[in-house]
């Protein structure tokens, strides 16, 4: 009996992808200021919790549709923007040109078609924060980053808020421990927000890359999401650190 020949376990795209990781954590490593203390248990919590959340947002069914709702969303928001823009400002802000178009993209606009996008999700993201639908989701991310990595309550609020926030806004929700965050916790909280997407920035991404790429916003937000612990993991491998300042007064 003849067996059926299977395909290879791996992919060089897979493989690619697993030689970067290790690459990535092997330069850190090598730059590390403590060498001997490498955080063996947060590396391996960090990367078991990348796997569980890429395999949740790719294959669970509810959290696949809710990404295509979300990226639904994020196109009517960018459509009753542009309607809003091009009513104010005519054909800058993505209106009917009066004349002949030879190039479109020349007619493209930062000031009057991309920036008013911004002004709509900060606003958008001020209200949600008020209504406390944003601040719940940042303790959930939070939660679990505390209890896998078992790092301090103020810097995994500090680093879930950088899903939405940006890396100068997120900092100041934990204003008052700052000055009691280590260095390691501080460092961590700076590379949790060079390797984040704001929520305004993101949304403009999508609104960019939703011709070429679809459902952009989906991608983005699990990237933005998986970055948390990657750039948690890297970061305490830099700067090994014990401490871990909680978030109670």
């Amino acid at each position: 009996m003849q067996r059926k020949r299977t395909g290879p376990i791996m992919s060089m795209l897979q493989v690619q992808s697993l030689g970067g990781l290790v690459a990535f954590i092997g330069v850190c490593w090598l730059i590390s200021e403590n060498r001997q203390g490498f955080p063996w248990r947060l590396v391996i919590a960090g990367l078991f919790l990348q796997v569980i959340l890429a395999a949740v947002f790719l294959t669970v069914p509810a959290i696949r549709d809710s990404l295509q709702v979300l990226n639904g969303a994020v196109t009517a928001l960018q459509n009753a923007t542009g309607k809003a823009t091009s009513f104010v400002f005519g054909y800058a802000g993505g209106g009917s040109p009066p004349f002949v178009v030879t190039d479109p993209n020349a007619l493209v606009s930062i000031a009057f078609g991309i920036l008013p996008l911004v002004i709509v999700m900060s606003a958008l993201s001020a209200l949600l924060w008020h209504w406390r639908i944003l601040p719940l989701i940042v303790q959930g991310f939070a939660f679990v980053l505390e209890r896998t990595m078992r790092i301090g309550g103020a810097l995994g609020f500090g680093a879930a808020a950088n899903i939405f926030l940006g890396m100068t806004e997120s900092p100041l929700l934990i204003r008052p421990y700052l000055e009691r965050l280590t260095r390691s916790e501080l460092f961590a909280l700076f590379a949790c927000g060079l390797s984040n997407v704001a929520g305004t920035v993101m949304v403009i991404y999508a609104a960019m890359l939703g011709n070429a790429i679809p459902g952009a916003i989906g991608h983005i937000l699990v990237a933005s999401v998986l970055s948390l612990p990657a750039s948690i993991l890297l970061a305490k491998i830099m700067i090994p650190g014990d401490e871990a300042t909680s978030a109670d007064p």
